[in-house]
């Protein structure tokens, strides 16, 4: 039998902030979406790519040899290593004599099964804590095979299924993936489309059609805002978001994640800007405020946390 696989670039054995209970999260490479403040820049690129941690390096040269683009520089009188990622084509080629781990290949190729046995390792968790599986990203739907087969392997051992999506897909992808899935962590960047085109690149008009077709099939629902300051925080898109929410009888509640920039540093390892740099993180009051807020829309607010 052929064996389903795809690129994943991280797995998180017992988290408590991606769905109900002791959970393990596979966070998938692919993102159709370019949000402006990604904390997982890695995961946007499909396919593996070189990360460069120049904290780490030794400045020994092994790599320049092997690097058939020539990316790899020394500069400076200090021979500093540098590494330009417009030539780079991640072949990798230069990971395998960088003993230190500066040069790192971010993501890898895994089957499902693979995937679903480190799942299973911790299968007493997720029944004692009512718990399970979540697919991350990146996005799942990028990798709809993938995602199906982990998903099916996964239920398949009675273990409670999950991802968490931006939405972006076809509805055939939707529906291949749907029968396999007891919960919808479904991301809500913005609810205006020209203001969601500019933050993430891409119209919400599909994004928003998905969450009230998934709504009608049936299943879980838990709308996400991950709370962006000046971007989509105000009281008039949250009130929008809380209305929606209140229209889908599937949808259990909303969940508000506080702005962080734990991800900006990401970005400088694999060649690219963080656009956001100067946006300042709210203070300990922020998130409560919002909560506080949020409370009287009558919609239910679900933070999971264990």
């Amino acid at each position: 039998m052929k064996q389903i696989k795809g690129f994943v670039f991280n797995i998180e054995r017992f988290t408590l902030h991606d769905g109900p209970g002791i959970r393990t999260t596979i966070f998938l490479k692919g993102c159709p979406l370019q949000c402006q403040w990604c904390s997982n820049p890695e995961s946007q690129l499909i396919s593996p790519q070189l990360a460069f941690f120049s904290d780490k390096c030794t400045y020994c040269g092994n790599c320049f040899s092997l690097c058939p683009q020539n990316a790899i520089l020394q500069v400076g009188k200090s021979h500093q290593v540098s590494v330009n990622f417009d030539f780079c084509d991640n072949c990798g080629n230069c990971v395998s004599t960088c003993y230190p781990c500066a040069l790192v290949m971010m993501g890898e190729e895994k089957s499902a099964q693979e995937v679903v046995d480190i799942v299973l390792r911790d299968k007493i968790f997720y029944f004692n804590s009512g718990g399970g599986v979540t697919l991350s990203g990146g996005e799942p739907l990028y990798q709809p095979e993938f995602t199906k087969e982990i998903l099916y392997l996964s239920k398949l051992h009675g273990i409670h299924t999950a991802i968490q999506t931006c939405g972006f897909a076809s509805q055939t992808v939707i529906d291949k993936i749907l029968p396999n899935l007891d919960l919808v962590i479904f991301d809500i960047k913005h609810l205006d489309d020209v203001q969601h085109n500019q933050v993430t690149g891409q119209s919400n008009k599909t994004i928003l059609e998905n969450l009230k077709h998934i709504n009608a099939m049936g299943i879980k629902i838990v709308i996400q805002v991950p709370l962006i300051p000046g971007i989509n925080d105000s009281d008039d898109n949250l009130e929008s978001v809380f209305k929606l929410a209140q229209k889908l009888k599937n949808v259990e509640g909303v969940s508000l994640l506080s702005y962080h920039a734990l991800g900006a540093s990401k970005y400088l390892h694999i060649g690219k800007t963080y656009r956001l740099i100067d946006l300042q993180q709210p203070g300990s009051e922020y998130l409560k405020q919002k909560l506080d807020w949020a409370t009287h829309f009558g919609v239910p607010l679900i933070q999971f946390n264990g």
